[in-house]
């Protein structure tokens, strides 16, 4: 007599998974999500009306990326036998990516894990709904894609009512949610408040920083007279900055919308709209995203997030329904004040016009040299002045002998000048550079190949969809692992047409600036003719990466280490931080123009008698 055998009971448990995008912030909401899914789990997997779900949610995560901690902690659930089935209301809930979504599905099965989706009624269980899942998987990814097309569309929505995007309100501000119309015409917005102490906080640091006219002296102060930031934090030179360039405390009239007119902004609103009481609200100033790195898994995923600042000709400014601080004429002037800084760097030194300082070292400590003027003393017409170490100048820690600085500026210039000329190395040099970078037909072509061979696996899905309603049951699972099959070419491909696209656009980026660093080379002489300095100290940078003047003797050895060259390496110029050497036995080993030349891809010649 054969023994009875009993079937083993799955006391695995039934999950619930919600998700709620923030970039579209429509959709359903996690509760209504949770309340369909549990009737049709109850339904279809004959559950009691008291069973116990677990529920999963993401809210304000987007459905593109697998990063999202409840999404993380169901996966791995399954991965322990925890799960056997997992009820969502719809499939782009789970994703919008198709190659996680295939992933997803095959590690599913390989812990015999059921997937229903509620409003198609799909299992993946059953052989026709795997079918139905990767059509709606692939619908999921190209909706994601026109989501991320009506951004700019949805950011001109908020700009008509002047609301606030969320994140956390600016200093100076709280945020409220007001309600108008009814019914199904009822909507709902936040917008900025002000709240009066943080308000004077504001106008204060725009008056110290038009006052002081520098970052590190406003923050200094603010931290002396007991201010605190938002976040309960020391004042610092960032902190300021961010506060200042925020055009949200800027009073939107007429002054304002011309200057915003001017920086080439994209205005919405006629000018009249401005009307010198409301603050400015700025759209698409900023934007998020994520890089998927190398090693990233579905199971494991790593992004890297990285928030662009977008120039000015993307910003939609409109009128705010908030109230401005700062009168439109101060703020602008912050904002030059600002620019000036920024520029602060390609401006010879006041006194002196000394045009190198900024991108000329010490090669015994690494400092940047200061400029040190001679009063009432003059070279070829000229102020006399050194470029000196500031560790020697004031602690005495480095015994870096100081350059004379106009002999080296007239030097270094004219050097410069004779890129031009034909057998010139570093001309040849950056010219093989940027033919290196140039894009190649074979780049070109691989882009195309992969593109078109994409296009052909989707029709064949598609053909293979067709198939699938007059195939018969025993040729059905070979249908659907053909579609499996090419679903995963076609995310392979995708990722390597991704990787190629960036590959290119580096590429471009790089021949470009190889480009125009070549035109300065060839015309250096022509362009610095008769130029100011504050010119001619911006065309230097655009080409001269650092200056390095070693010592021998009474002579001084000048490195110019110029842009686009590979391989430049600046460690063998300088002594280890704990131990600086004494300058003429540095220069024993380093300051031989020939071994310099052979050693590094620069050109470097001995000059500057003392």
């Amino acid at each position: 007599m054969k023994r009875k055998v009993t079937p083993e009971t799955d006391d695995r448990r039934v999950v619930i998974y919600a998700r709620k995008s923030k970039i579209t912030h429509k959709g359903d909401s996690i509760a209504n999500q949770e309340e369909y899914c549990k009737d049709y789990a109850r339904l279809h997997l004959n559950l009691s009306e008291d069973y116990e779900f677990e529920v999963y949610e993401d809210e304000g995560k987007s459905g593109f990326y697998s990063d999202r901690p409840d999404f993380q902690r169901m996966i791995h659930d399954v991965e322990r036998r925890k799960i056997k089935a997992i009820v969502c209301y719809k499939l782009d809930r789970i994703s919008r990516k198709m190659s996680d979504l295939t992933n997803m599905i095959d590690f599913l099965n390989k812990y015999d894990c059921a997937l229903l989706i509620s409003s198609n009624n799909l299992n993946t269980k059953d052989n026709n709904s795997k079918m139905m899942i990767q059509m709606l998987g692939m619908i999921a990814e190209f909706e994601r894609d026109i989501i991320t097309e009506r951004i700019q569309d949805n950011l001109e929505e908020l700009a008509k009512d002047g609301r606030w995007m969320g994140g956390i309100p600016p200093t100076g501000f709280t945020t409220e949610r007001s309600k108008t119309g009814r019914g199904k015409s009822k909507n709902a917005f936040t917008y900025l408040v002000p709240i009066p102490e943080e308000r004077a906080l504001v106008e204060h640091v725009f008056e110290v920083f038009l006052e002081t006219r520098s970052y590190n002296q406003t923050a200094q102060r603010l931290n002396e007279e007991g201010y605190r930031t938002k976040m309960n934090a020391d004042f610092t030179t960032l902190a300021v900055k961010d506060l200042i360039s925020n055009p949200v405390y800027c009073i939107a009239d007429e002054y304002s919308y011309n200057y915003f007119l001017d920086e080439n902004c994209n205005m919405y609103g006629d000018k009249e709209e401005y009307d010198g009481f409301h603050g400015i609200s700025v759209y698409n100033r900023t934007t998020q995203t994520k890089e998927e790195s190398d090693d990233s898994t579905f199971l494991n995923p790593e992004f890297s997030r990285y928030t662009i600042r977008k120039e000015k000709d993307e910003w939609i400014v409109a009128v705010g329904k908030h109230e401005g601080f700062i009168l439109s004429t101060r703020w602008v002037a912050a904002q030059k004040l600002k620019d000036d800084i920024a520029d602060k760097y390609n401006r010879p030194h006041r006194a002196t016009n000394a045009l190198l300082a900024g991108i000329i070292y010490c090669p015994l400590c690494g400092k940047k040299l200061s400029v040190i003027s001679e009063s009432n003393r003059y070279t070829h017409g000229k102020p006399r002045f050194k470029y000196a170490c500031p560790n020697a100048v004031r602690k005495g820690a480095c015994t870096y002998q100081a350059v004379r600085g106009v002999e080296l500026d007239e030097y270094v210039v004219s050097e410069l000048a004779k890129l031009k000329e034909e057998d010139n190395q570093y001309v040849k040099l950056i010219k093989a550079e940027a033919k290196k970078f140039k894009a190649s037909d074979k780049n070109e072509q691989d882009i195309l190949t992969l593109k078109k061979d994409i296009e052909k696996l989707e029709q064949d899905i598609m053909l293979q969809v067709k198939n699938l309603r007059d195939v018969s049951d025993a040729l059905r699972p070979y249908v659907q692992a053909d579609m499996d099959n090419m679903a995963k070419e076609i995310a392979d491909k995708k990722k390597k047409l991704q990787k190629l696209d960036a590959i290119e656009k580096q590429r471009s980026d790089q021949y470009s600036d190889l480009s125009k660093t070549l035109e300065i080379a060839m015309n250096f002489e022509r362009m610095t003719k008769d130029e100011d300095p504050e010119v001619i100290v911006s065309i230097i940078r655009s080409i001269v990466e650092r200056i390095i003047v070693t010592q021998e003797g009474k002579d001084s050895n000048v490195h110019l280490f110029l842009k686009g060259q590979p391989g430049e390496n600046y460690d063998d110029f300088f002594a280890d931080s704990d131990t600086l050497i004494d300058a003429e036995s540095r220069s024993d080993e380093l300051c031989d123009s020939e071994g310099c030349r052979k050693l590094y891809p620069h050109f470097c010649r001995s000059a500057i008698k003392s």
